[in-house]
């Protein structure tokens, strides 16, 4: 089959919020708080340093079931020179891949209640990290849509960070 490309305008927000202290992998983490509601939380206007906003445009792809978003990056997340791929099987829209490679090169897995042992590659050296993810609301289709991620970062021997991530993708032309 072949693959179905389209160009496409991408928004993107991230907050990152302390989450305090968390052993990597020992146990299950509690820390989370309730629910979050994502029409909202971007809105506030005591919203912290830790907040992105951007906008990009970028490919959707989709081949043999899976769909493709590919974006850059730029200096504003901290990771110019790098390009994101988020991926999913059609048939498995709530377990998602970001792989990120150039500058910052990492590969994390993201499904709704479990933790994910992933690689993260910095310039100085290659280290694991824990995603534990929250909530995946995924309705990304080749038409555009949305992705909702609520997750916990943790790094052996540091404070975990939680991170709510959101972006809109809508086809141009």
């Amino acid at each position: 089959m072949d693959a179905i490309t389209r160009e496409v305008s991408i928004y993107l927000r991230s907050r990152q919020i302390e989450a305090g202290q968390t052993a990597m992998f020992e146990g299950v983490i509690e820390e989370f708080e309730d629910e979050v509601d994502f029409s909202n939380i971007f809105n506030d206007g005591d919203a912290p340093e830790e907040t992105i906003e951007m906008r990009a445009t970028g490919t959707l792809t989709e081949k043999e079931g899976r769909i493709e978003l590919s974006y850059d990056e730029t200096e504003l997340t901290g990771m110019e020179g790098s390009t994101t791929v988020l991926s999913f099987q059609k048939g498995a829209p709530g377990v998602l891949t970001m792989i990120r490679y150039g500058a910052v090169s990492t590969a994390l897995i993201f499904e709704e209640g479990k933790r994910h042992i992933c690689a993260y590659d910095t310039k100085i050296m290659p280290f694991e990290i824990c995603i534990h993810t929250k909530r995946v609301h995924n309705h990304l289709t080749m038409d555009g849509g949305s992705v909702e991620l609520d997750y916990l970062v943790e790094i052996h021997g540091a404070k975990a960070e939680r991170t709510l991530f959101s972006l809109e993708v809508a086809p141009i032309g």
